[in-house]
């Protein structure tokens, strides 16, 4: 991947620009129109009431909102009259215009999204600015490649005003002697980013309004992330390489949502989240689970201590023909009694076995497919076996079972499928079974990170 390829992989994470860079104010009137105008009436725009003005100016990149001062005495007032908003409507607004604008504009700062510079004191005197004029939305995003050196200034830790940080392609903030005052930050987000450890736990706990936490595409660093907050309500892990992470106090925790990356084999270890009620995706052959002190694994009997009774969606992604995987289901479901909403996704595997036939026959109770589960979604199922065992093994054991949805990919029969699990099979009476093709699927990032998303896998 090059170095454009990259910027372009990590703006696609970041926030939109708030301005357009398409943005214009010109209008190519019809040669009637033009025809008929004479020198003493006004353009059609000027004809509009001050707030649309407003409203128009605020839509503009940084340096096309000031140009519009220069237009006529009435538009003079409109641009000063509106929150600065740092955009160029890309990459990133220079930190040298950005510096223009904040001298020859009032405030206050509602947003920033800011490109790296050379030039350090520039740089620190555009963060200071920031912080005195209390901006709401800050994105920091470089024109550089993997590994990156620029370092976002510790200044921004001042920003008390702060609502969302966003970094891509940059060093997280230097921690060292600083005490973080980012006390209104609710969104925190670290796109293909280094952070290190002791910087991301010095922040982390000290945000009381933090609810979003997000890690994309990150690498070396963070290489573990302790959760210690008493407001965060979501974690998204996406394609990043951690080795752990503890839910160490999260008691307004509602969800650890991952997208596994390969060779990321990361710990996830569950310590205080009273209220977590969405977990996934958990990759079966890749990640290892902890509850409390019991590390889930094959024969691990699974005692209250080691249940979390709160989680009602889980999302597993499973090699059916790997056997170690396919014994591990059962234990990992143990884990989770009142579970409601099941997710599994099937992933290929070199080696077929099919000791997932006869294997679901001989598993014991399970509380949660017993009592609880209502939903089951297999997603890119290809018609083995092993599938369609695990399948039946829900369909018989399910007893409060409304829907389960099966999408097949493209080298599986949908009506193969179909006839081998006929609604008849299921011991709920009130069970359908659908089967469909897999067109693509809903989860993404995006999803991923909206706190209002009741179910961020769902179909």
């Amino acid at each position: 991947m090059d170095d454009n390829d990259t910027l372009a992989a990590v703006l696609s994470y970041l926030p939109p620009p708030a301005a357009s860079a398409t943005g214009s104010l010109s209008y190519s009137f019809p040669a009637a129109d033009v025809a008929s105008l004479n020198g003493e009436e006004e353009d059609r725009i000027g004809r509009l009431p001050d707030e649309i003005l407003r409203n128009i100016v605020s839509r503009l990149p940084t340096k096309d909102a000031a140009r519009t001062t220069v237009l006529s005495s009435r538009w003079r007032h409109l641009w000063a009259s509106i929150p600065l908003a740092l955009d160029d409507g890309a990459g990133g607004l220079a930190p040298a215009a950005a510096t223009s604008a904040l001298a020859s504009h009032p405030g206050p700062v509602v947003s920033a999204r800011l490109a790296s510079s050379q030039d350090a004191e520039v740089v620190a005197s555009v963060f200071a600015s920031l912080a005195s004029r209390d901006v709401e939305d800050l994105v920091v995003v470089i024109n550089g490649s993997w590994p990156v050196e620029y370092r976002v200034p510790s200044e921004v830790l001042d920003c008390a005003a702060l609502g969302r940080l966003w970094i891509g392609l940059s060093q997280f903030p230097d921690t060292s002697g600083v005490a973080p005052a980012l006390l209104s930050l609710r969104e925190l987000g670290i796109v293909h980013s280094s952070a290190q450890d002791r910087d991301l736990h010095a922040v982390i706990p000290r945000c009381p309004e933090l609810e979003t936490l997000a890690l994309v595409l990150t690498q070396d660093h963070p290489r573990y992330l302790h959760i210690w907050s008493g407001s965060l309500r979501g974690v998204v892990i996406w394609k990043s390489m951690l080795r752990e992470v503890h839910l160490d106090d999260a008691p307004n925790l509602d969800r650890l949502l991952v997208e596994p990356i390969a060779d990321a084999a990361t710990h996830i270890k569950i310590i205080k989240a009273p209220k977590l009620k969405i977990l996934g995706y958990f990759d079966v052959g890749l990640h290892q689970l902890k509850i409390g002190n019991t590390v889930i694994k094959l024969e691990t009997k699974i005692k209250p201590n080691a249940m979390v009774r709160t989680l009602r969606t889980l999302a597993l992604k499973v090699q059916f023909g790997v056997e170690d995987q396919v014994k591990l289901m059962p234990t990992l479901l143990k884990c989770f009694p009142c579970l409601e909403t099941l997710y599994i996704k099937s992933v290929p595997s070199e080696a077929l076995v099919n000791a997932g036939i006869e294997f679901w026959d001989q598993v014991g109770f399970t509380e949660c497919v017993y009592s609880h589960l209502k939903k089951c979604v297999l997603e890119a199922v290809r018609g083995e076996d092993n599938e369609l065992a695990f399948a039946k093994f829900i369909m018989e054991r399910a007893q409060m079972l409304e829907d389960l949805h099966v999408f097949v990919d493209g080298s599986c029969s949908k009506d193969f499928v179909l006839c081998r699990l006929s609604s008849e099979g299921c011991v709920s009476p009130d069970a359908r079974v659908v089967v469909e093709r897999q067109d693509g699927t809903v989860w993404g990032f995006q999803r991923a990170i909206d706190l209002f998303q009741s179910d961020p896998f769902g179909c």
